[in-house]
């Protein structure tokens, strides 16, 4: 018999635990995400995403960080998200692909919103760590 899930279901910490118990991300991805840095900040300084650079820059911090060890209170799901998020921002393969103006960054811009809502605490944390520091 199927179960029928609502949203009552799963609280926050079940999901976190869920999604962290996956490790998707390798070190290949997170060079790949480091040797474009450059080239990322330049598409997010794009009109349409201009909005996401500050907080891209806060996750080349946060990824930096993780790395080389100087801040390890970040879930791998936390992680993977941002490496995706940004690998995805880099790919040229797009929903909708970038040559198209006005709409070609629209999916960018909803991917970058997704990570900034899912990564917002960790985001948060991470800040206030810096701020100590």
């Amino acid at each position: 018999m199927n179960k029928i899930f609502n949203k009552n279901d799963f609280n926050q910490n079940d999901i976190n635990e869920r999604f962290n118990s996956f490790k998707t991300y390798s070190q290949d991805d997170a060079d790949k995400v480091f040797k474009n840095e450059e080239k990322i900040k330049k598409i997010i300084h794009n009109g349409t995403l201009a909005k996401f650079l500050d907080d891209v820059v806060m996750y080349f911090h946060m990824l930096r960080d993780f790395f080389n060890g100087t801040y390890k209170d970040i879930p791998v799901g936390t992680i993977a998200a941002i490496i995706c998020t940004l690998l995805y921002v880099l790919s040229p393969i797009d929903l909708i692909p970038d040559f198209i103006p006005v709409v070609g960054y629209l999916d960018d811009a909803a991917i970058l919103t997704l990570c900034l809502n899912f990564t917002k605490i960790d985001v948060d944390k991470y800040r206030a760590f810096k701020e100590k520091w």
